[in-house]
């Protein structure tokens, strides 16, 4: 079918992995203080104990690392955390060995309370945190598989976003900042003796991984004199209205003296021991081909899409619901065969913000109401443009829920459909109208600890594909182009499992995509380098998403003629971000089914 050729990407969005990056070892200050929750309180019912225990799990986690609080917390001190110590947190594998002992107690602590005498939004919560917290155990087994330094998703990529975007609400926020900036080059150098052990063990990333980082780090750091990290911080000072001209002043040479003697440096030191590993990689295929490979993807998988299925079945999943859009795309084409020589993609071209105000007026007949809220659009910095993705939702704190930003990478290079769709994944009805309902909902803290990467990006992805009927398109060439820009990314998702599962290597991937016509020996060597350098990135999206549909299908299935669209929307965001398997036992008791 080589009408997916029309759209071919290398790389998906990715929202909340920004902050992800630094939560695993934030569960390390929890064995100090967090267990004895239960001791010496008072007269505590069950759910006020459980209280007790979340809360002190939530804010041990936040309080871990500066980046991770600030995030979070736009006041900390009301959430009874002062004092917070700063820094990047620790990285290493005697961390995550601290971290994962930590997150032992936690449920070997939460297992100890009574379920049935809890509430139900407490109930939900101890389910949500059981699974979850089993899963990362599961995958802390593997400390030296995951790659933190990957061209797309690695801490060197993400990293300079979230120092553009810390936000500066008084005085200590900036002396904060500039001193996290004085930690980045120890920071940088424990990710790189991490990279270190994972070359001795065997582990350490393919050759021409490490050279796509070396050149990222080498651009960023090519222009010094005009650094977008120098002119975004000079505009957050600008925006401080505290501060007077001397003090704005001072600060901006402050950071300059910072960037250029400790932020610099630290890309220059990372490239330069990567230049020295380079060659240590053993493996330029995927996970498969490591001695534990296999079994790490199946818990990565497990723990950031929590279907809760064996890999047979995920197979199966993703096999059955590309078969139907390519039923659904024939079935469109048969009726009007025409669309595949004259389909009309253009529509109406607008800038980012109408597009998201007319987003957020659409969705209303088909999605529960929410709270209106503003959102800044911005734009990557060109240097960062070949290496991030092509749009991505920065979250607010939990207590400001009023800085929504969406960036969009102009390297991209969007057509006016591709940016309107785009746009419905970052905004309405994607992540920033997913983060406004959870809002809504005042959802236990501690649910924030662990990223549910399967439900965030698959509803993205589930709203993205829904919104091409908010365009103004025709029915058939909406439903058309839908399915096919979700067919192309459920090869995608499909060749994640066979190069990383299953052993293909490129020519098996070549096979398997010339049936759907796509031969270009660039696009495919894109293709393969993408996923072998993020497992399990495209099954975010896809694989959330189709189960999404399947529970979509199951209510329909159950409710027949009853069934609403809107009721459906509800129940999912109503249930928050969790692993799909907490929500399957959830959808029986919406359904009333066993």
């Amino acid at each position: 079918m080589k009408f997916v050729k029309k759209r071919l990407e290398t790389g998906r969005k990715p929202s909340t992995i920004l902050l992800f990056l630094f939560l695993f070892p934030a569960l390390l200050l929890c064995a100090l203080f967090l267990f004895l929750c239960t001791d010496g309180e008072k007269e505590q019912t069950a759910d006020e104990a459980f209280k007790t225990f979340t809360s002190r799990l939530f804010l041990s986690n936040v309080s871990s690392n500066t980046l991770t609080l600030h995030y979070t917390l736009a006041d900390p001190e009301a959430a009874g955390i002062t004092d917070a110590p700063v820094s990047f947190g620790e990285y290493s594998a005697s961390a995550k060995e601290r971290s994962a002992a930590a997150l032992e107690n936690a449920l070997d602590t939460l297992c100890s309370f009574p379920k049935e005498e809890l509430s139900a939004s407490n109930r939900l919560t101890y389910d949500i945190l059981r699974v979850q917290i089993q899963s990362e155990l599961a995958l802390a087994e593997y400390p030296y598989y995951e790659e933190i330094l990957s061209p797309l998703l690695g801490t060197q990529a993400q990293l300079p976003i979230l120092l553009a975007e810390y936000s500066f609400s008084s005085r200590e926020d900036i002396e904060t900042y500039l001193a996290l900036l004085e930690q980045i080059d120890s920071y940088y150098e424990s990710l790189l003796a991490y990279e270190r052990e994972k070359a001795e063990a065997g582990l350490f990333m393919p050759e021409e991984t490490a050279e796509a980082v070396i050149t990222q780090c080498r651009d960023f750091v090519s222009d010094p004199g005009s650094h977008f990290l120098l002119s975004s911080f000079e505009e957050r000072l600008a925006q401080a209205d505290f501060l007077s001209e001397e003090e704005r002043k001072t600060y901006a040479e402050a950071n300059r003296a910072r960037v250029i003697g400790h932020v610099l440096p630290a890309y220059e030191l990372l490239a330069d021991g990567l230049e020295e590993l380079k060659t240590c990689g053993t493996n330029p295929y995927g996970l498969c081909y490591y001695p534990e490979g296999a079994a790490y993807y199946e818990a990565l998988i497990d723990c950031t899409i929590g279907s809760g299925r064996s890999m047979t079945e995920i197979r199966n999943l993703i096999d059955g619901q590309l078969l139907s859009d390519a039923r659904l795309m024939a079935d469109i084409i048969t009726r009007r065969p025409e669309l595949l020589t004259h389909l009309s993609r253009p529509i109406e071209s607008q800038a980012p913000e109408d597009i998201l105000a007319e987003l957020q007026e659409a969705i209303q007949a088909d999605f529960p109401a929410v709270n209106s809220a503003s959102c800044t659009v911005k734009y990557v910095a060109p240097s960062l443009e070949s290496y991030l993705s092509p749009a991505f939702y920065l979250t607010p704190p939990l207590d400001q829920m009023n800085r929504h930003v969406i960036y969009i990478n102009q390297g991209a290079d969007y057509d006016e459909l591709t940016l309107f769709t785009t746009l419905a994944h970052e905004g309405w009805p994607g992540h920033l109208y997913q983060t406004m309902y959870e809002d809504s909902l005042k959802l236990d803290p501690v649910r924030n600890i662990f990223y549910f990467g399967g439900y965030v990006e698959g509803w993205a992805a589930y709203a993205e594909r829904y919104a091409y009927r908010f365009t103004s398109l025709d029915s058939d060439s909406a439903e058309l182009l839908a399915a096919n820009s979700f067919l192309l990314l459920g090869l995608y998702a499909r060749a994640d499992t066979g190069i990383h599962y299953e052993g293909w290597k490129p020519e098996d991937l070549a096979a398997y995509l010339e049936a759907f016509g796509i031969t270009d020996e660039t696009a495919l060597d894109s293709i393969y380098q993408a996923i072998v350098q993020n497992p399990a990135n495209y099954l975010k999206y896809y694989l959330g998403a189709v189960e999404i549909l399947e529970l979509k299908k199951e209510a329909q299935e159950t409710f027949g003629e009853h069934f609403a669209i809107k009721d459906f929307h509800e129940f999912i965001l109503s249930i928050g971000p969790a692993p799909f398997s907490v929500i399957r036992d959830y959808l029986y008791g919406w359904t009333g089914t066993d």
